[in-house]
């Protein structure tokens, strides 16, 4: 995506998750990250970006992972809620210029501070 492209959707990105923690009790943290050219992701989002601009060279296109870091209880973090956010993420990822992506979550039940110091 371009740095533009890369704006609008952090902008989105952060608007939805802002919507979603609004009424809970619930921190959220947000990194973007560039995908290096060898990753899978990068490929498959290339490859589906290549099949829909067919004979166009990505040029200063790169690929970025956006991560969402949720932090709360278990009740305000169900399956069902993290679900809802996934779902919402896309339609407003898809309404204006489609651009390909990937959504999904992981849940961790906890982290160990000592355990993971060198993450850090």
């Amino acid at each position: 995506m371009t740095p533009h492209t890369l704006h609008r959707v952090t902008e989105t990105v952060c608007r939805v998750v802002d919507e979603y923690v609004a009424d809970r009790d619930i921190f959220a943290w947000r990194f973007t990250l560039p995908v290096e050219c060898d990753e899978p992701t990068h490929t498959v989002l290339e490859t589906q970006w290549r099949l829909e601009h067919p004979g166009v060279e990505p040029e200063q296109r790169r690929t970025y992972e956006i991560a969402l870091s949720l932090v709360g209880e278990a009740r305000q973090l169900t399956k069902a809620g993290i679900t809802k956010l996934e779902q919402r993420l896309v339609l407003e990822l898809s309404a204006e210029d489609p651009i390909p992506y990937i959504v999904h979550a992981l849940q961790r039940e906890n982290f160990e501070l000592e355990e993971n110091r060198e993450l850090i």
